[in-house]
Parts: C-alpha cells; sequence; structure tokens
C-alpha cells in the first residue's frame, strides 16, 4: 500500500469511526433513567430524534455529494455533531429538568427532554453526510480489484467506533455526570471538524463527485440504466433489506445494554473494585463491536473473492438465528459473552457485502443519491424502532420486544435473497456492463 493510500485510508477511516463514537446516546441510556426519571419511552425518543436526523438529512447530503466537492461537506457536519452533544449537555443549565412544560397524549414532557432532543436532532443531522459521501470517496479511492477490501476497512472503521463508544461511556460514567460526558463529545466534535478541513484539501484524498470526474475523463455523463434490473429493481430490493435491517438494528443498539441489565443483571468483582451491571452492559456492548470490526475486514476480504450477495444472506441469517438464542435463552455470563460475540460478526460484520452491491447498482454520477435515498428511508423507518420496542418492552417484557427484532431480520434476508432472481438484477460484468441473462 502507497502512503497516500495509506493516508487516504486513515483519513476516511477516521471520519467514520468519529460518526460512530459520537453515538453514545444508547450506551448512556441506563445512566439517565437512572439520573433523571424519566420514562424509557422517551428515552427511547432521544435515540429517535437523533437518527431520525441523521436519516432526515441523507437524502439531501446525497444530492449535494453529487454537486460539489465533498470535501466543502464533511467538516462542517462532524462539527455539527458536537453543537448537538453541547446542546444536550447544557440542558440541565438552560431549563429546570423536572418542569414539565408540555403534555403530549396525556405524557408529561420537561423542559430537559424537550432540549436534549432538540440537541440529539441536531448532532443527527450533522453525522447525516456521513454515508452519502464517505462510501463513494472509499470507492473512488480504491482500485476495482481491492474495493470490498476498502469498503471493509471503512466498515471497520465504523464498528470500532461502535465499540469504543460504549467503552468510552462505562469509563466516563464512573468518573463523570452525564452531561460532562455530552460535553466532553460536542467539544471534541468542533475540533475534530475543524482538523478535517485541511486534511480533505491536502490533494491526497479525490473528493470530487463520479459525474464530475467522469466528464473531466470523457466529456460525457453517465446516461440512466435502460434496464430496470440495473437499477430499478436492485434499488428496491435494497431499500425493503435497509428497512428492515435498520429497524432491527436501531431497536437493538438502542435496548442492548438495557436488556443486558434487565434479563441478566451480572456484575463483576475484580480485587476490591466492583463493575456495577450497567458498566459491565456496556463492556458485553463494546465487545460485540469489537468482533464486528475485526469480521468487517475479513468480510471485505471475501467480497473481493465471492458474491457479495451470498455472503450478506449467510452472514444476515446466520444473525437472524443468533438473535433468536439470545431472547430465549438463559446465558451464563460466558456463554452470554460467546453469544454476544457471534451477533456482533453475524449482525453487524457483513457490511462490505451490502455495500459492494450498493456501489455496483449505484451510476457514478448517482452514487451520492443512492446511498443517501436508501440511508435516508432507512433512518426515518427505523427512528420509530426504540420508542416503539420501549413500548412493547413496557407492555410486555425485553425478551418479548427482541423477538420483534428477529420478524425484521427475516424480512431482510428475503429482500436479499431477491437479488438471486435474474428478472430482480442484472449482475454487472467486469468491464462494466450487465449480464443479459
Amino acid at each position: 500500500m502507497s502512503e497516500d493510500a495509506f493516508q487516504t485510508g486513515v483519513v476516511l477511516g477516521s471520519v467514520h469511526f468519529a460518526q460512530h463514537v459520537f453515538r453514545i446516546l444508547p450506551p448512556l441510556l441506563p445512566v439517565l433513567a437512572l439520573s433523571l426519571g424519566y420514562p424509557l419511552w422517551q428515552l427511547g425518543a432521544l435515540v429517535s430524534l437523533y437518527f431520525a436526523g441523521s436519516g432526515f438529512g441523507q437524502a439531501p447530503m446525497g444530492v449535494l455529494a453529487d454537486r460539489y466537492d465533498r470535501r466543502l461537506i464533511v467538516p462542517p457536519s462532524v462539527a455539527a455533531m458536537g453543537v448537538g452533544y453541547l446542546v444536550v449537555a447544557a440542558a440541565p443549565r438552560l431549563t429546570d429538568p423536572a418542569a414539565v412544560v408540555l403534555v403530549v397524549a396525556g405524557e408529561p414532557l420537561t423542559g430537559g427532554v424537550l432540549v436534549m432532543g432538540a440537541g440529539s436532532l441536531v448532532a443527527g443531522l450533522g453525522a447525516s453526510a456521513i454515508h452519502p459521501c464517505g462510501y463513494p470517496l472509499v470507492v473512488a479511492n480504491a482500485p476495482p480489484e481491492r474495493e470490498g477490501r476498502a469498503l471493509g476497512r471503512w466498515g471497520s472503521a465504523a464498528k470500532l467506533g461502535d465499540a469504543a463508544a460504549p467503552l468510552a461511556v462505562a469509563g466516563l460514567v464512573l468518573v463523570a455526570a452525564w452531561h460532562e460526558v455530552f460535553l466532553l463529545f460536542g467539544g471534541v466534535g468542533l475540533c475534530y471538524g475543524a482538523a478535517l478541513a485541511p486534511a480533505l484539501s491536502a490533494g491526497v484524498v479525490e473528493t470530487r463527485p463520479g459525474g464530475q470526474r467522469l466528464l473531466d475523463a470523457d466529456g460525457q455523463a453517465d446516461a440512466a440504466p435502460a434496464d430496470r434490473r440495473d437499477y430499478v429493481y436492485p434499488f428496491v430490493a435494497l431499500l425493503v433489506f435497509f428497512l428492515a435491517r435498520a429497524f432491527s438494528e436501531k431497536g437493538l443498539k438502542a435496548f442492548l445494554p438495557t436488556f443486558l441489565v434487565t434479563a441478566y443483571g451480572y456484575t463483576l468483582a475484580v480485587g476490591g473494585l466492583t463493575l456495577p451491571a450497567e458498566s459491565l452492559a456496556n463492556v458485553y456492548f463494546t465487545a460485540v463491536f469489537l468482533v464486528a470490526a475485526v469480521t468487517t475486514l475479513v468480510t471485505g476480504w471475501l467480497v473481493d473473492r465471492f458474491d457479495p450477495r451470498a455472503v450478506l444472506v449467510a452472514m444476515f441469517a446466520a444473525a437472524t438465528a443468533i438473535l433468536v438464542v439470545l431472547a430465549t435463552g438463559r446465558l451464563s455470563p460466558l456463554a452470554l459473552l460467546a453469544v454476544l460475540a457471534a451477533l456482533g460478526a453475524a449482525n453487524w460484520g457483513w457490511v462490505p457485502a451490502r455495500d459492494a452491491i450498493m456501489s455496483d447498482i449505484a451510476p457514478p454520477a448517482r452514487e451520492g443519491r443512492t446511498f443517501g435515498y436508501l440511508h435516508t428511508v432507512s433512518h426515518l423507518f427505523s427512528a420509530v424502532a426504540p420508542v416503539g420496542i420501549g413500548l412493547v418492552a413496557g407492555a410486555t417484557s425485553l425478551r418479548e420486544s427482541v423477538l420483534v427484532l428477529v420478524a425484521a431480520m427475516v424480512v431482510a434476508v428475503a429482500a436479499v435473497a431477491a437479488l438471486f432472481s435474474g428478472r430482480v438484477y442484472r449482475v454487472p460484468e467486469a468491464g462494466g456492463t450487465s449480464d443479459p441473462e
């Protein structure tokens, strides 16, 4: 790997890492529940607002990413993530956290939760540029024969961020209040956004939109695909996958730490230090994404050698079965760790396969929009997952609510399996055309 390629990988990987390490709301939910006393559905709504902001912004960000240089979009977006968390951190000072200011459907909403919700929304909007800009950046800066591995490194950086978030929270809550955690992340976001601007302007990373690169190369923009099996039908199949997958993933990410505390409640005593159930749950959560980070690298290697559709179906079907075991089993601490590790590998390690399929179907001049539209619709749909799972858990139990996520995962597997049909998808040939079947 050349020095420029290494630098490009580090810069792009750090952006994806930052986006995911800023997802600290789910691991902080048990702490917020104890500190603030808000009902689970309101705390779940904070997560929903974050992902709604992230989802709502991705479609317009995708359009911008196809028209303007991405180095003008990514740094301000990262800084906005920091601003959102600074607003959340300031909630106790901006309003009385316990004062009821609004009643919706008989449920009282305090000023504190409304300010925190606004901050969560802003942070989510900031995160919305990363996917529609980042995925095309990775593909544009990778040779075709190594695209899967490049996507694997990009995805692995995200999983390391997912792993670092609960680990950081587990340590920080031992020495800092919840609002101080948000204050720290907010300041880091502002500084990192400022540092990204010169890093992306150094001329090493190709940041121009795909359509502009084509015009510079041959003076022609790409034409719309003539056969719906080249773009429209596989896009719809991927959209169904995104919807079902996003619902299950957002629900699982939002409540997995709380599920581990409620369903198992394990603690850990080492010497004179006792790790409470909330902190141990975040350690488990970290293990999930550390395994996912390693698996994602392996998946990228597999995608460069095998059909990404087969890789995606196999891994997601395995994840569905593992989640059933987690929801219905009574596991010892070690068995729980093993099942969570397997879940991390199967449920979050398949990302390069999905991204390779998206890259195959997206015309260069529409790459930002394709990624943006898929993520926007799925994020908006999945924004109801934390609230919905919270309501189901309140009416039944968290174990039963996890089975709702299993049903969504079954739908996702079926959607990807449809891509094996020649009536739905024409697989591109090595030269860039599609197999006419």
